[in-house]
């Protein structure tokens, strides 16, 4: 790597530590040693809170394209933003669920793991995407199983 893009590289780590300390860890709960960030509070705003959260994710995501992190590596910090701005959306649980999911921690560490060395082993990473695809169609088909057998239970009665 040249010492331009290692400067770069520094300079965008830096930052992105920056954003994902503030985003989610700035504050402490005192006696308890939890940690929690601007994300939580924003995220008490209805609505605007988790778009805004989201933005921020996206800015991560940004630089991890900028960088050329494997796709699969990308493609997880994604669903990291995807679960955060969805769950963070459901009221009253979605703010419990700010002060523990840290999407913005989570990126920044897959952030570091893969920008100095993109070419490192994706393999867990595609194995948890398969996994939660898989878990999704399981959990679809057997929604819609349930209501063919909810709709031919009605129509047989």
């Amino acid at each position: 790597m040249n010492e331009t893009k290692s400067i770069e590289l520094e300079r965008s780590r830096q930052q992105i530590d920056r954003i994902a300390w503030v985003m989610d860890q700035c504050f402490r709960v005192p006696g308890l040693n939890w940690r929690f960030g601007v994300e939580a509070l924003i995220g008490l705003i209805p609505g605007a809170g988790d778009v805004i959260g989201g933005i921020v994710g996206v800015f991560l995501l940004v630089r991890a394209v900028q960088f050329r992190l494997p796709k699969v590596v990308i493609t997880r910090m994604i669903m990291n933003n995807l679960i955060d701005v969805t769950v963070g959306a459901i009221p009253f649980l979605g703010d419990a669920f700010d002060f523990f999911w840290k999407s913005n921690t989570k990126n920044m560490q897959l952030f570091h793991q893969y920008a100095g060395q993109p070419e490192k082993s994706t393999r867990s990473h595609w194995i948890l995407i398969g996994a939660i695809v898989l878990s999704f169609t399981l959990l679809f088909v057997l929604v819609f199983l349930g209501i063919i057998y909810l709709a031919s239970r009605t129509i047989l009665l």
